[in-house]
């Protein structure tokens, strides 16, 4: 699978799993709530860290840079 999340993306997923993490080591959360952050967390911390998300294959979404092709001057003049 290619790579479908962009640098900006990664950060905040990577952001939000260590938030969710630190939140569950404090114990703010129930026992259910802590569960349900706990794969969130995992989720995001995974995606984050490989680049690729299911759910926007999924939805068709790519927020990855796309690399542009270097043009010189020589192609930009037809020579």
């Amino acid at each position: 699978m290619a790579r479908n999340i962009g640098p900006e993306d990664r950060v905040v997923r990577i952001v939000l799993a260590l938030g969710l993490a630190v939140l569950i080591y404090l114990g703010v959360l129930g026992n259910i709530a802590a569960i349900a952050a706990g794969v969130v967390a995992a989720y995001l911390l995974v995606t984050g860290l490989l680049a690729r998300c299911l759910f926007y294959k999924a939805v068709g979404l790519d927020t990855s840079v796309q690399e542009q092709p270097y043009s010189t001057t020589d192609d930009r003049a037809g020579l």
